[in-house]
């Protein structure tokens, strides 16, 4: 199985031509042997995000067969993206025997294992207060990490842009020729300049803008009934969910067509029994 999936990779990646591949692999103590990598490729995401003497999660089984073949492949197919070779990567670890991933498994098993008794460590040796500090610290970053996921996948879902306001349609046009040798200092004399605009010259921009809004909520709206559709009611807006509910008279009204319906059938059941016996009526 490795064998045909090798010739495949070989060949997929064969087929890779005409591609500038930038991205480089930033490992540090890199020792022989493949349980020797510390490597930081996807630490990136917690950069400056937890205490720098905090212990470091370490690599799980999949990681650490990716970060001994990754060197390989990107070696032998310099020219090939990195998502292709990770997507490869992939698929070679899934066709991997449970025999062949175990040495990773466990090495990662007893790391985790250590991790945890670190933590453990590090936190009885905080103080209350750094204590609490660390808590509010990792709430702050997951609360972060929440919101970096609803952007995804709000873009994902394709939500339209927001308005620009007239000064950011003002900056667009004008950024290129700004003086200064930055973005901030170009962003800082661009504002200067829309400071000194008088309010006739600013009005263009404001008509843009207001145009812009519309076009805003114009999409919105079909974005917002697209979502109610694949029901996603929960990425409606707060002042727009009343929209898609119906009224209170639709709804007392079919309330009170059941009600309706209920006493005609059992004022027919009624009837039908008291036809049924007439010797009742007689006594």
């Amino acid at each position: 199985m490795m064998s045909l999936m090798s010739r495949g990779v070989g060949g997929l990646l064969r087929s890779l031509t005409g591609i500038n591949c930038s991205q480089t692999i930033r490992c540090t103590n890199v020792s022989s042997g493949i349980f020797g990598f510390q490597c930081s490729p996807l630490r990136c995401f917690s950069k400056g995000a937890a205490p720098s003497d905090y212990p470091k999660r370490p690599l799980s089984g999949y990681l650490r067969y990716s970060v001994e073949q990754r060197p390989k492949l990107h070696k032998q197919y310099p020219e090939a993206k990195m998502m292709d070779l990770t997507k490869i990567i992939a698929l070679e670890w899934k066709g991997l025997a449970s025999t062949e991933k175990e040495p990773y498994e466990a090495v990662a098993k007893a790391d985790l294992k250590k991790y945890r008794e670190e933590v453990k460590q590090y936190r009885e040796a905080l103080s209350p207060v750094q204590l609490e500090l660390h808590r509010e610290q990792r709430r702050q970053r997951l609360a972060k990490r929440k919101s970096v996921r609803k952007k995804r996948e709000l873009t994902a879902l394709g939500r339209p842009k927001r308005p620009r306001s007239p000064f950011n349609i003002f900056m667009s046009e004008h950024f290129q020729d700004a003086k200064g040798t930055s973005s901030q200092t170009k962003m800082k004399s661009l504002r200067d300049e829309w400071e000194r605009l008088h309010n006739t010259q600013k009005q263009t921009y404001n008509h843009l803008a207001q145009d812009d809004k519309i076009r805003y909520e114009n999409e919105m709206k079909s974005w917002e009934e697209q979502m109610i559709e694949i029901g996603r009611g929960d990425l409606i807006r707060l002042n727009q969910r009343k929209r898609f509910k119906k009224p209170r008279a639709t709804r007392a009204s079919s309330k009170t067509n059941t009600a309706k319906k209920g006493l005609t059938g059992s004022s027919h059941k009624e009837g039908f029994s008291g036809a049924s016996n007439p010797k009742q009526h007689e006594e």
